[in-house]
């Protein structure tokens, strides 16, 4: 593995993996679950003989608690021989290996750590071990150097920008024989708030309609009709007849809520965690300050910016204290919480 990389992203990765070249181990770090989970399958695909997974795939999720990663059982799947597939592969998923351990689990992590540490210092050729951790804080270099040191990769695949987003939505389609408006698959992208996973089931909805209906294209009507709401455009709405004094249309996007049977607890929830990001934007002028700090996509973090200047800063205050004085009035009993989130719309907009 002289002179190859051990730092990639999804692109060179997948490649790389299409053109044979299996490294002993991966660290596929990050939150798009979707690629990661891509990836693995590539891997899968290219070294597990059909019908061997059985003997041949081992996985294990420790799902974030270390008591749950017995590396005694992991040593011992390592040194057992593959079956029938030239490699065995051992997925190890969320184990917090490579991060910052703190409170109680930190003496059980660190403990992890050390005896998986001596695994890769004397990994053997038949295996190849897949860390997928969505936690991509990576800070521990002694166990990041063994890695590398076995002639593992590392990749941190993150979610994806709005561009690139874009461009595999109508790849998709186009591999199916669709065509899809660029506003149609815009939309799908933000209700589905950038997720990968989530945008490829709706993507699965439409093309289910489509081949009942025999139509060929998908158009913004048809994203309305089969997919998912898209609530976080319709407190968008809301919001911005807020910031322009217009009551009667701030109750009628409420009424599309309703419609939908969007619960008015979800409602509330929603604004009042919009009018937080809308002051969040508005006080902070570093944009990757605001995207990590509210975990933010960045294309509603531009959306978030553009709404938040139409809005007086001691203005969303108020809006923001108003929120929470009619979420005790509710919890209390002393209103509904339909008439308060009604009320609340009136006066948010009269101010």
């Amino acid at each position: 593995m002289a002179g190859q990389k051990k730092h990639m992203d999804y692109s060179a990765l997948s490649k790389e993996i299409s053109s044979g070249i299996i490294r002993p181990v991966y660290l596929l770090s990050g939150e798009e679950d979707w690629l990661i989970r891509q990836i693995t399958q590539s891997l899968i695909k290219a070294v597990i003989v059909p019908g061997s997974a059985d003997l041949d795939l081992v996985q294990i999720d420790v799902a974030h608690q270390p008591q749950n990663l017995d590396t005694g059982k992991v040593e011992q799947e390592i040194r057992t021989l593959p079956f029938l597939s030239p490699r065995k592969i051992i997925i190890l998923k969320n184990t917090d290996l490579f991060i910052s351990a703190k409170g109680a689990v930190k003496a059980q992590i660190d403990d992890n750590r050390v005896q998986i540490k001596e695994l890769l210092e004397a990994f053997p050729k038949d295996v190849v071990l897949v860390f997928q951790e969505t936690k991509s804080n990576l800070s521990q270099k002694s166990l990041l150097s063994a890695l590398e040191k076995a002639g593992g990769v590392r990749a941190e695949i993150g979610l994806q920008d709005s561009g690139t987003l874009l461009t595999w939505v109508k790849s998709g389609c186009a591999g199916q024989g669709i065509q899809i408006e660029t506003k149609a698959a815009t939309s799908l992208i933000e209700r589905c708030d950038g997720q990968m996973r989530a945008i490829r089931g709706e993507l699965d909805k439409l093309f289910l309609y489509l081949g009942w209906s025999g139509e060929k294209s998908i158009n913004l009507d048809l994203v309305e009709l089969v997919c998912r709401p898209d609530n976080r455009s319709s407190i968008f709405d809301l919001t911005d007849a807020i910031s322009a004094g217009d009551a009667e249309k701030a109750l009628r996007v409420l009424d599309t809520l309703l419609i939908r049977k969007e619960p008015v607890q979800l409602i509330l929830f929603m604004l009042y965690r919009h009018i937080r990001q809308l002051l969040a934007a508005a006080t902070e002028p570093d944009s990757q300050k605001l995207i990590s700090k509210m975990n933010l996509r960045p294309f509603i973090a531009r959306k978030l910016r553009m709404q938040a200047q139409r809005f007086k800063t001691h203005r969303l205050a108020e809006i923001y204290e108003l929120m929470f004085q009619t979420d005790m009035r509710i919890k209390q009993g002393q209103i509904n919480d339909l008439m308060g989130l009604e009320l609340l719309l009136i006066e948010a907009a009269a101010g």
